[in-house]
């Protein structure tokens, strides 16, 4: 072990050395015992498992870390898993320091989110905690999506209501709601007004929006395309039914307003630059 990285809510993770490949590793751990009985310490790792059985088939998508092994350690049984360590800066620290974020930039990190999150669905699940911590930016500008603990599989009942404040769907709190990727375009129009304009849909109110409730107050007035704009207040609908219908539909969307392969670079650029991958002319599915 080399140093701490953080927690979440099933453990702590670290940054390891692998010695036999001679790479640095993330490493997320079950959190250490303290009085726990031997058989509460067990059911105590059993997020971690859970975690671990929807990481494996999402782990071959372009976009989520791999994972490399995984075991127990210690007197303690302690569970870990050892996962592809990403490089980067996170969308979170990213905003900080460019916002707002030019619409070109928002556009293409929203645009590799969609592909990744289109193969998350494809393999049966929604990972219901797209947000600004959860996204890394690596230096070469590719996007890459991290933590799946608190993924579902598509059409499951949100048994589990919890998620990332103004990224999460209305429907995300609701114990009776069924899961569907449309909670993933939520979170990706959330998150295209975080980068954009610096605000989150909905955060003047004090409860739940209902269907009726404007996403901004009338009196806002978002700086940004108005062909991006209608489609992030399309994404961020309360009623899942009045959102896209899935990533590639928002994709199809974004296309026209993504970099053409072979343009320059903004002088505006962010460092680093999300626009990259379209600019060299990296296909699109």
């Amino acid at each position: 072990m080399l140093r701490r990285l953080g927690q979440g809510g099933e453990g702590e993770i670290f940054v390891a050395r692998d010695e036999r490949g001679r790479r640095d590793v993330a490493v997320k751990t079950q959190f250490a015992r303290t009085f726990e009985s031997t058989t509460a310490y067990a059911s105590a790792a059993l997020p971690l498992e859970d975690e671990l059985g929807r990481l494996r088939p999402m782990s071959n998508v372009p976009g989520i870390p791999e994972v490399l092994g995984d075991g127990y350690y210690g007197r303690s049984k302690r569970r870990y898993i050892v996962m592809e360590l990403v490089d980067g800066v996170t969308i979170a620290s990213w905003i900080i320091e460019h916002q707002p974020v030019p619409a070109a930039a928002a556009v293409s990190v929203v645009a590799q989110l969609c592909e990744i999150l289109d193969g998350v669905h494809a393999r049966g699940y929604v990972h219901r905690d797209v947000s600004p911590n959860n996204v890394m930016l690596q230096p070469d500008g590719r996007v890459r999506l991290l933590d799946v603990g608190i993924s579902t599989g598509a059409g499951d009942i949100n048994e589990d209501p919890r998620g990332t404040p103004g990224y999460a769907p209305p429907e995300q709190y609701d114990r009776t709601a069924e899961m569907t990727p449309q909670v993933d375009v939520f979170s990706l129009g959330a998150l295209l007004f975080a980068m954009v304009v610096s605000r989150l849909p909905y955060s003047d109110l004090e409860g739940r929006p209902d269907s009726t409730t404007p996403a901004f107050p009338h009196d806002f007035r978002a700086e940004m395309p108005e062909t991006l704009r209608s489609l992030a207040l399309a994404m961020v609908s309360v009623d899942p039914r009045e959102r896209p219908d899935g990533m590639t539909e928002v994709l199809r969307n974004l296309r026209p307003m993504l970099p053409t392969p072979g343009s320059a670079a903004s002088s505006k650029a962010t460092r680093p630059d999300p626009t990259t991958r379209y600019r060299l002319g990296s296909p699109l599915p």
